[in-house]
């Protein structure tokens, strides 16, 4: 009843903020339909599960000032069939961003952003708003943004736990520095660090690190680095000493087929457990890692789908494009530990296995996307004994409606 009382206030803005002045209200959603075809449990005995996804955002942004601008975007995300009748309203329905921004703050060159928010930065190998998931990230944070001819910086101050216990006790709080260096015209370059503290359990971590990018979108080579270090202490006797590093590089030719080739390694350092008081297994924090460590979401959460072992992925691609407005990309992943795993057999592998992603996409309008693939993965020997022997594989189609 709550939520239902929320609405008929929001939609009641949205078109009273119509009424009084519509240069000064945006309204924008998007309904993302997604069917799956899940074979992705490496047990050829077992037949898919298929399902289908519903994810539908509405956002309302209103300026009643040239600085000033207030956001709400409510989400409804769903699997179809799960409510128990036809007549139930599960309710699914939550507030995924909610804040203002304030620009020019005391006419300095600052801006302020408070409330509930998406924070996505670099190449999102280490903060981002997971888009690809059904329902998404999102921070309620603050953010204060300093801005001149040569930098930017974004500070950021989140709580991603409270406890409400006395003393802050078990509360985790986020703070960030990222920049934004204007002093290559043709490429981006962001240094960072990120401070996770939690409150009387021992436990501070620092990520600190440099995101550089060519700003080549067309034809032509187009190279990433994505590098960073972590530190801190996770109990009074255990020391944190984890990396990652990232590079790759593609080319794509100026030609009517548009063809890209590209290769890269991503490197994401991992713990045998020989030396208790080091703890050297790097943890992407709040990634999007279904962008980067293959499709079919086995490497998602890391270090845990990795074991502790660490990760090296290395991939090949490529894309074309043989009619208009369709895109075909094929992607080839090897995944390995960067720590052995011992068998049961008391041997050692450092093998997840490999995996192949095809992907089409096909822009039917400025508003509409159609997105299929097909994705198949051979176990390595870590995964053989840890999930099953047998291949897997995964099929979705989905459709992106922006209005």
């Amino acid at each position: 009843m709550k939520k239902v009382t929320f609405l008929f206030l929001l939609f009641s803005f949205i078109f009273s903020g119509f009424a009084i002045a519509q240069d000064k209200v945006k309204v924008n959603a998007q309904i993302r339909p997604r069917f799956n075809l899940d074979d992705k449990d490496f047990n050829s005995a077992t037949e898919a599960n298929s399902y289908t996804e519903l994810r539908t955002r509405l956002g309302v942004a209103y300026s009643p000032s040239a600085n000033l601008t207030g956001f709400i975007q409510i989400q409804d995300s769903r699997i179809y069939g799960t409510e128990p009748s036809t007549m139930a309203n599960t309710q699914n329905l939550d507030i995924h961003q909610a804040y203002f921004k304030i620009e020019n703050l005391f006419e300095l060159p600052f801006y302020l952003k408070v409330g509930r928010m998406e924070l996505s930065y670099g190449s999102q190998r280490i903060l981002g708003a997971v888009g690809w998931s059904n329902v998404g990230r999102s921070f309620d944070a603050s953010l204060l943004q300093f801005q001149n001819d040569a930098i930017n910086i974004d500070f950021i101050a989140a709580r991603t736990n409270e406890s409400m216990l006395e003393g802050d006790s078990l509360d985790t709080f986020v703070y960030s520095a990222y920049g934004n260096l204007k002093v290559v015209d043709s490429h981006i370059i962001q240094p960072f660090i990120i401070a996770e503290y939690q409150a009387k359990q021992d436990f501070n971590r620092y990520t600190i690190g440099i995101y550089a990018t060519n700003k080549n979108k067309g034809a032509g080579f187009k190279h990433e680095l994505d590098a960073s270090y972590q530190l801190g202490t996770q109990r009074t006797d255990v020391d944190i000493s984890a990396f990652m590093v990232a590079y790759n590089l593609g080319y794509t030719f100026d030609s009517k087929l548009k063809p890209m080739i590209g290769a890269g390694v991503d490197y994401l350092s991992g713990d045998d457990g020989a030396d208790a008081t080091k703890y050297k297994t790097f943890n992407t924090l709040y990634a999007t890692n279904h962008k980067f460590y293959g499709y079919m979401d086995y490497f998602v959460n890391i270090p845990k789908h990795t074991y502790g072992l660490g990760l090296m992925d290395i991939q090949v691609k490529g894309s074309i494009v043989p009619i208009q407005k369709l895109k075909v990309a094929l992607a080839y992943h090897i995944f390995n530990a960067n720590a052995d795993y011992t068998l049961i057999d008391g041997s050692t592998s450092a093998s997840f296995g490999s995996e192949i992603d095809l992907t089409l996409s096909y822009k039917y309008s400025g508003n509409v996307k159609f997105v299929g693939g097909f994705s198949f993965f051979t176990p390595g020997d870590i995964f053989k004994e840890r999930k099953g022997e047998d291949s897997s594989n995964w099929t979705y189609l989905m459709a992106v409606v922006n209005l």
